[in-house]
């Protein structure tokens, strides 16, 4: 601000008070010095102003007119921010305990302006704000001295704590400057972590239950979600506590819009976003066919780079058995994995249910395959993109030529002798080499507090001199050979190696509903994969069955393994 306009606050001042020029000058030390630098003079001026009841309004016009910040000029610990725009989405109020025994309360709500959006962040009794009639989406809002914060999911938050300032519908701004926000629908293809509060309109492809929780602080909750397709890819919607109501009446197949969602990395794949819906979400049912038919993509190498819903074709590579295996409801399930190639690259494809069941008869080694509308998604287990079905996935088998056909290559070093045991086998302890796929749901991941020299459990543990304390992962799968089944045991580094997240990651998301997420989403990638174990077999008291603790373990290789048995019959 300029010196003029700093005499003109100080002159309105005193007219309105009385108070003399160095008293002033020493109420903005004063406040300055209690704002530990995060006010300027000018500012410092504007707030006293205002504690002494003066109207400032307009020379605080006349600031505004000088300077205009946008949305889009935000920056990372930037203090004194003026800042103008709509109202565009408005958040849930939270209640915490102060760190002095009170209570305290935040709540926030999204400004948008013409360069982009940004969440508002308000505490205490600037939530008041909220019960006004006009605090609604499109009211013009203004902000006073706010400061810039990274926020949870690393993205700027505006922080309006006690010298900050809400201003609903000023009456000193130029409102043609801003135009109301339109709403516009965009492609699921096309949601980004830039983007809030999104409009989307698709299919429901998976409505899951509503679950209740409890969550540390002795309170419970409810989490459900959906799955939404479009012509351009599908997403996950999650909807927490009372807007789970939402999901009452929906059903698999209906077609919806749903507005006011918020897009964020999934904290359990960083490759995946997924949306959140808020009370202010909107569903409403419509009566419009969803019309899913993308273009061919000619190589498969260029699936890797893709994501949603995608058609391609190519040759069956290799060829798993029909399989069997155990939900976490105890529903069996049938599973067929195959692996399709061009010159290019190759794919592995799942199909699940009565599509296994059916083309587990109609496909073999070499045959060319059509796959139309089906799901394009990255797996931890494999490190790569896989292909899934849908409703509206079509397989057609096909004549096709393609010479030099790209397959699979997952080998690994590792010390395995290839000297393979049955499973119904086992029945002495001993190391032992096995191979065959994962049969059963992930139902748990147990973690627990431990010695870091002896890697015991703690009441376990008679170590002394123990000055610190390391959490370890304990994973257990059952494998199933086509003869028998066994339940094997990952621990530590070999746990953290098969899920692909590091134990202290994992501890923080223990007790949290994105815990249950979390095995689901395993749980998916690993159903149906094939796997080679080397480990100890000994006898449970327990289970009074043979149980195997994990030494090592890599993924099947096919080709690799019929090249090892090729190899060994020539032998």
């Amino acid at each position: 601000m300029s010196e003029m306009k700093t005499e003109a606050y100080i002159n309105k001042i005193i007219e309105s008070t009385g108070l003399t020029r160095k008293e002033i000058q020493n109420m903005v030390e004063d406040k300055k010095k209690e704002l530990k630098g995060l006010i300027s003079e000018e500012g410092a001026l504007f707030v006293i102003a205002r504690e002494l009841g003066v109207d400032v309004k307009e020379e605080n016009r006349d600031l505004m007119k000088d300077i205009d910040i946008f949305i889009s000029d935000i920056t990372y610990n930037m203090k004194n921010i003026n800042i103008i725009g709509r109202i565009k989405e408005i958040y849930n109020i939270n209640k915490f305990n102060k760190a002095d025994g009170g209570i305290g309360y935040v709540g926030s709500f999204l400004l948008h302006d013409k360069t982009g959006d940004i969440r508002i962040v308000l505490w205490d009794d600037h939530i008041n704000v909220f019960n006004e009639d006009n605090f609604q989406q499109n009211e013009m809002v203004k902000i006073i001295n706010g400061i810039a914060r990274k926020g949870k999911f690393e993205d700027k938050e505006i922080h309006v704590g006690r010298f900050g300032k809400v201003i609903l519908s000023p009456d000193d701004v130029d409102y043609k400057k801003y135009p109301k926000i339109k709403y516009e629908l965009i492609n699921i293809n096309d949601v980004n972590l830039n983007l809030k509060s999104i409009l989307l309109e698709g299919k429901i492809i998976q409505l899951s239950p509503i679950k209740e929780f409890t969550r540390k602080n002795g309170e419970s909750g409810k989490v459900g979600s959906l799955s939404l397709l479009d012509s351009t890819g599908s997403i996950r919607i999650t909807f927490w506590n009372d807007d789970t109501e939402k999901l009452e009446d929906l059903k698999v197949n209906d077609v919806i819009s749903i507005s006011n969602l918020n897009p964020r990395l999934s904290s359990l794949d960083s490759k995946t976003i997924d949306m959140y819906a808020s009370k202010y979400s909107v569903i409403k049912k419509i009566q419009k066919k969803i019309q899913i038919e993308v273009g061919l993509i000619k190589n498969i190498n260029k699936l890797q780079e893709n994501r949603g819903i995608v058609s391609f074709k190519g040759k069956v590579t290799s060829l798993d058995d029909l399989k069997e295996i155990i939900s976490k409801s105890g529903e069996p399930l049938s599973l067929l994995g195959f692996i399709v190639s061009d010159n290019t690259d190759w794919i592995r494809v799942t199909l699940w249910r009565e599509m296994a069941e059916e083309f587990s008869s109609k496909l073999s080694i070499g045959q060319g395959l059509l796959l139309k509308n089906v799901s394009l998604r990255y797996s931890n287990f494999s490190q790569r993109n896989e292909i899934s079905t849908i409703n509206d996935s079509t397989l057609e088998l096909i004549d096709l030529e393609i010479e030099n056909l790209k397959t699979m290559d997952l080998s690994k070093q590792s010390f395995f002798s290839g000297n393979y045991v049955k499973i119904d086998s086992i029945n002495n302890p001993g190391v032992v080499e096995i191979k065959g796929y994962i049969a059963k749901d992930l139902s748990n991941i147990t973690i627990y507090e431990a010695c870091p020299k002896c890697l015991k459990k703690l009441e376990n543990c008679d170590c002394e001199m123990r000055e610190k304390t390391e959490f370890r992962m304990i994973v257990n799968l059952i494998i199933d050979d086509g003869n028998d089944s066994i339940r094997t045991t990952f621990m530590g580094e070999k746990a953290e190696k098969l899920i692909g997240v590091e134990t202290d990651k994992l501890v923080q998301i223990k007790e949290t509903p994105d815990f249950e997420k979390f095995l689901e989403k395993k749980s998916s990638e690993f159903l149906g994969k094939d796997i080679i174990i080397k480990g100890k077999a000994k006898f449970s008291e327990f289970s009074s069955l043979y149980e195997i603790s994990v030494y090592d373990f890599k993924y099947l290789n096919i080709d690799e393994e019929l090249e090892r048995a090729m190899k060994t019959i020539e032998t």
